[in-house]
């Protein structure tokens, strides 16, 4: 056999095989990517469903509720297409099933959160689902002017949820005579309130009660019916009459101011 050939006998099969190894990487570097890719669309659809599942426990906007299901549908279907053909059949992100049902049932409304812990954590659910409806109106899903609608009722909802905790924190410190306390709660509400930049019906009532409050703390209280503080906690208050005193002989009828 002459040189040449035996050159090419033996650099053949080399160049066969590292083509093979060429295409084989290739192949997993595809394959790698996809993964990656569907990696963090299931990440954010799991983030989305825990918001969805948060929206459950504190509201009952039922149209909101299925138009974030239908989200996380969506996120899912996408979800698949990233991945490599061989791993799709089977995958889902989630147990679609058992979200249904949730959503079925729907959800209830909750005034009162009861920590600033809760209230972070509200607020950053909120914000999750707020940011999904973009891709909604792209995709025709929902229109703007329902997009619209709905981000407003959340906005104000989560408003809503914050004012009344602080204003709940503010009743049980007022309850106990804790006028400091009590008065720093109502001035975050009312503030929280003044620089909401987006006005409803409600807004500028709220405001002149959580006033009215804070001005009834240093002179001698007023009537707590309706208070939050009791959404707040579960212990029962005294019995007492119209002007604050209890209605037991026996019970220590010191007021506190």
């Amino acid at each position: 056999m002459s040189s040449i050939g035996l050159v090419l006998a033996i650099a053949v099969p080399i160049l066969l095989l590292l083509m093979v190894f060429v295409v084989v990487g290739k192949k997993q570097q595809k394959s790698a990517a996809q993964r990656g890719v569907a990696r963090k669309i299931k990440d954010f659809a799991l983030e989305l469903t825990e918001a969805l599942e948060f929206l459950l426990k504190v509201d009952t906007h039922k149209e909101i509720q299925n138009l974030i299901l239908e989200r996380v549908r969506q996120l899912n279907e996408k979800y698949l297409a990233a991945l490599p053909k061989k791993e799709r059949e089977g995958s889902s992100i989630i147990d679609f099933e058992g979200l249904e049902d949730k959503v079925k049932q729907g959800g209830k409304k909750k005034r009162v959160l009861k920590s600033d812990r809760e209230i972070r954590y509200a607020k950053k659910q909120f914000s999750k689902i707020l940011k999904s409806f973009g891709p909604l109106i792209k995709n025709k899903t929902a229109s703007e002017s329902t997009v619209f609608e709905f981000r407003r009722y959340l906005r104000i909802s989560i408003l809503e949820m914050e004012v009344d905790s602080f204003s709940a924190q503010g009743d049980v410190a007022a309850d106990r005579g804790d006028v400091t306390t009590a008065s720093g709660y109502y001035k975050a509400a009312r503030k929280i309130l003044i620089d909401f930049n987006m006005q409803y019906p409600e807004k500028n009532t709220r405001i002149r009660e959580l006033a009215k409050k804070t001005a009834a703390l240093f002179n001698g209280g007023e009537d707590k019916e309706g208070s939050l503080a009791k959404e707040l906690s579960k212990e029962d208050q005294p019995n007492v009459d119209e002007n604050g005193f209890p209605l037991d002989p026996n019970m220590d009828n010191k007021q506190n101011f």
